[in-house]
């Protein structure tokens, strides 16, 4: 018998060219890791430690008889029973995965060169997510991401600052960086939508089953917004019972360069290689290596520090990725209308829809960007 996957490949869609399309080894990493039998830890283990150091591609030791398989990947006689008695999968995942594509969902493996540094460089080795899902273009992870975290509920004010800091810092060549949750997130995403302001975000589920609104699959078609989720395609929206959104929450803030700290409790686990700046007039924390002044400031700042991490990954690891929680739902977000961009009048005047504006900001955002 000879086990060959290449023959069961998915028929590739036309995608952009930064959009990775789902190869025969990426097929063949998702049957090793979900469909195998072996189990996610134990395939992120045989792939990081046996498959990759030795420069194999897993769709080539697969396309060998399961003697070859024991022995490239060093497993025992039964992981060995189970690849040989779960291999008919393989098929159907190949033809699920001609589905992902279809839908514009893409898997991003851990060995391709489009894979986040941060997540290497803020992550444990056990803790990188194997494969990532993705939509939309992925040259937007070549800007450095900010993402703003709020402890207690932040109020109109502190909403109102963040969302304007960030879409000054989207002008200066960063990419905000959101969860789909309620609160500060979707406040935030809903301001970027109307500015036409690129950004990424990151879903607590996968994203084949998630339908987005009108205005934020026009953004995704624009080149203007990117899509992520740690979780396979397929993942159903999280239960209460199965919280997802924390692990979803962690992988947002190991994904970003930087962290905008607008309100306390701080989150766990800042690293002293990801810059993390304070709201002014908000106390200082341990671990937060300096307070944030302007967006121009911010972005000077964050280009200018290294995200890599020490070898020994200094400072507390983040949350684990089964870390107990209750998930809430986040509402879809409104259909806003397209409009070009707007000088800082418009845009306070916009932002005045949510709330007063404090003179201060209102003076931050007349004043002239640097060249």
């Amino acid at each position: 018998m000879v086990y060959s996957p290449q023959e069961t490949g998915p028929t590739h869609m036309t995608a952009p060219a930064s959009t990775p399309v789902i190869d025969a080894e990426t097929v063949a990493w998702f049957w090793f890791a979900y469909e195998s039998g072996l189990g996610l830890r134990r395939a992120k283990q045989t792939i990081t430690t046996k498959l990759l150091p030795q420069g194999l591609t897993l769709a080539g030791v697969l396309d060998a008889d399961p003697p070859a398989w024991q022995a490239a990947l060093a497993l025992d006689q039964a992981e060995t029973a189970s690849l040989e008695a779960a291999f008919p999968r393989l098929e159907a995942v190949s033809i699920a995965a001609s589905a992902w594509e279809a839908a514009h969902v893409a898997l991003l493996r851990l060995d391709h060169p489009l894979y986040p540094a941060t997540l290497r460089s803020h992550l444990r080795p056990e803790q990188q997510p194997l494969l990532l899902s993705v939509r939309g273009d992925l040259e937007l992870l070549d800007l450095p991401l900010v993402l703003a975290l709020a402890g207690d509920a932040p109020d109109e004010a502190a909403v109102e600052w963040t969302c304007a800091a960030l879409v000054e810092l989207s002008g200066e060549g960063a990419l905000p960086l959101a969860v789909a949750r309620p609160g500060l997130d979707t406040s935030l995403v809903r301001v970027l939508l109307h500015m036409e302001a690129p950004f990424a975000l990151v879903l607590p589920q996968g994203l084949l089953d998630y339908h987005p609104p009108a205005n934020l699959a026009a953004a995704l078609a624009a080149g203007r917004a990117l899509l992520l989720s740690p979780f396979r395609p397929d993942q159903a929206p999280p239960e209460p019972a199965k919280p997802l959104l924390p692990h979803a929450a962690a992988f947002a803030q190991a994904l970003a360069h930087a962290l905008l700290l607008v309100t306390p409790p701080y989150p766990t686990g800042l690293l002293p290689e990801q810059p993390c700046f304070l709201r002014p007039g908000v106390p200082k924390t341990v671990g937060c290596q300096r307070y944030y002044t302007t967006p121009e400031d911010l972005f000077l700042e964050l280009v200018e520090t290294p995200a890599e991490a020490a070898e020994a990954n200094a400072g507390d690891p983040l949350p684990a990725l089964d870390l107990p929680a209750v998930v809430e739902s986040a509402p879809p977000l409104p259909a806003a209308p397209v409009e070009p961009p707007v000088d800082p009048e418009a845009l306070i005047d916009r932002l005045s829809e949510l709330g007063n504006v404090p003179d201060s900001l209102k003076a931050r955002l007349r004043r002239p960007s640097r060249p």
